[in-house]
C-alpha cells in the first residue's frame, strides 16, 4: 500500500474525528449517538443478538429473540432492534435499552423481504407469494397489508418514505406503494425484460433517493430508473448473474458483482455507465464501504479472503486473507472499521480501514454468526 494513500487515509480520518468532536462539544453525549458504539450480530443456531462495543472490539450483551432471527435491522433513530422468525412467522420490535420486546406482530406468512423506512417510522415485510404488510413502528401496529401482489422480490423505500417500490421475480415491472393509502398507485415497466428473461433480481437506490437501480435476473442488464419520476432512464449490459447492489453513502456509485466472470462491476450515478472492472473476486458475500464512500472491501466466500478498492482512483489496493469464510459485514457509522462475520470459526473479524488489515478477531457471538449491523448505516444481510 502506498505512502500516498496512507496520507490521504489519515487526512480523511482526522478530519472525520473533528467533526465527530465539534458534534459531540455541540450536543452531548446523547441516547442516539452512543448507539453507533455498538455492533449487533444474530447468528444461525440461537435465538439472540450478540452486542460488540467497538471501543473495546467486545461482545458486552446479548439480546434475546423470538426464535432464531431470520432477518435482522436497526433502528438508530428509535434505538429499537427488528428480528423476523421464519419458522414462527413473527416480527419483534426489541427496545435496545431495556433489552424488551416491545410489540411482536403475527405475520401469518414466512418472511421473505424487510425494509426500513427513511425516518424510521415504517417498515415494510413481505412474502414472495403475493402479501406486502407496511407496519408502524411509532403506533408499534401492522397500518396496511396488500395481497395478491405477483411474486415479489425485493422492496425499497422512496427517500421521502411516502413511496414503497417492489420488484417482482418473474417479470420486468416495478410496483409503486402508496405507504399512507396502502395501496398499489402505480408502476415501473422495464421493457428490455422479457418474460423468457425473467424478472428482477434486486432492487437498490442510491441513499440521496435520486436514483434506482433493478438488476435483472437474466442476460447482465441493469435498468437505471429515476424514481421522482418513476421511470426507467437507461440500462447497462453487465457480465451478470447478478444477485444484488451495493451503493456508496455519498451516492455517487453502485457496485454490482458480476457472478458469471468473478468481478466486481462500478456504476457511476452521474454518467449512469460502468465506470470499471474488477477482476478475480470469486463468490461475493457483500461489499462494504468506507471512508465517506472512498474505499470499498468486496468479500469472497472462495478466497477467503477481501479485495479492498480506492474508488477515487478506481483501482484495487491490495487483497488480504481472512481467518475463514466470510459472510455479511457492517462498517462503523465514522467509517474508520469494517466488522465481518465468519462463519466456519464462529467469530467477527475487525478490519481497521486506514491500515487495510484484520486487527482483532471476536468471538462469543453464537454458532454460524451471518448478520451484522451498525446503526445508522447502510446495512445489508442476504
Amino acid at each position: 500500500m502506498s505512502a500516498t494513500f496512507h496520507s490521504k487515509m489519515r487526512a480523511c480520518a482526522a478530519a472525520l474525528l473533528a467533526v465527530l468532536m465539534l458534534f459531540s462539544a455541540a450536543a452531548g453525549v446523547s441516547a442516539r449517538e452512543a448507539m453507533d458504539n455498538f455492533i449487533f450480530v444474530a447468528n444461525r443456531t440461537t435465538a439472540e443478538i450478540a452486542v460488540i462495543d467497538i471501543r473495546k472490539d467486545e461482545v458486552v450483551s446479548r439480546i434475546s429473540t423470538h426464535g432464531v432471527p431470520l432477518h435482522l435491522l436497526a433502528s438508530k433513530e428509535r434505538r429499537q432492534l427488528i428480528a423476523t422468525n421464519g419458522a414462527l412467522q413473527t416480527l419483534s420490535l426489541i427496545d435496545f435499552d431495556s433489552r424488551e420486546t416491545l410489540f411482536r406482530l403475527e405475520l401469518g406468512f414466512e418472511p421473505s423481504f424487510i425494509e426500513l423506512g427513511p425516518d424510521d417510522h415504517l417498515l415494510a415485510v413481505g412474502d414472495d407469494r403475493g402479501t406486502l404488510l407496511i407496519v408502524s413502528l411509532e403506533e408499534q401496529r401492522e397500518l396496511h397489508r396488500i395481497e395478491g401482489l405477483p411474486e415479489p422480490g425485493y422492496s425499497m423505500f422512496s427517500a421521502k418514505g411516502d413511496r414503497l417500490f417492489l420488484s417482482h421475480r418473474a417479470r420486468g415491472e416495478i410496483s409503486v406503494i402508496d405507504v399512507v393509502e396502502g395501496r398499489v398507485s402505480g408502476s415501473i415497466s422495464l421493457e428490455n425484460i422479457s418474460p423468457e428473461t425473467g424478472g428482477i433480481a434486486h432492487l437498490t437506490r442510491t441513499p440521496g433517493g435520486r436514483y434506482g437501480f433493478a438488476l435483472h435476473r437474466e442476460g447482465g442488464g441493469l435498468s437505471v430508473l429515476d424514481l421522482q419520476k418513476e421511470t426507467a432512464i437507461d440500462s447497462v449490459v453487465l457480465p451478470g448473474e447478478h444477485w444484488r447492489g451495493f451503493p456508496t453513502v455519498d451516492s455517487q456509485y453502485v457496485l454490482v458483482p458480476n457472478r458469471n466472470d468473478d468481478s466486481l462491476s462500478v456504476i457511476s450515478a452521474r454518467t449512469r455507465r460502468e465506470s470499471a472492472r474488477f477482476q478475480g473476486i470469486r463468490d461475493m458475500t457483500g461489499v462494504n464501504t468506507a471512508l465517506f464512500g472512498s474505499v470499498a472491501f468486496a468479500f469472497s466466500r472462495a478466497d477467503r479472503g477481501v479485495t479492498m478498492i480506492d474508488l477515487l482512483e478506481q483501482r484495487i489496493i491490495r487483497r488480504f486473507d481472512l481467518p475463514s469464510m466470510p459472510e455479511t459485514a457492517a462498517t462503523t457509522t465514522d467509517g474508520l472499521k469494517v466488522y465481518v462475520a465468519l462463519v466456519e470459526t464462529d467469530q467477527v473479524a475487525v478490519i481497521d480501514v486506514i491500515r487495510g488489515k484484520v486487527v482483532k478477531t471476536i468471538d462469543d457471538v453464537g454458532g454460524e454468526p451471518w448478520a451484522v449491523l451498525a446503526a445508522g448505516a447502510l446495512n445489508y444481510c442476504h
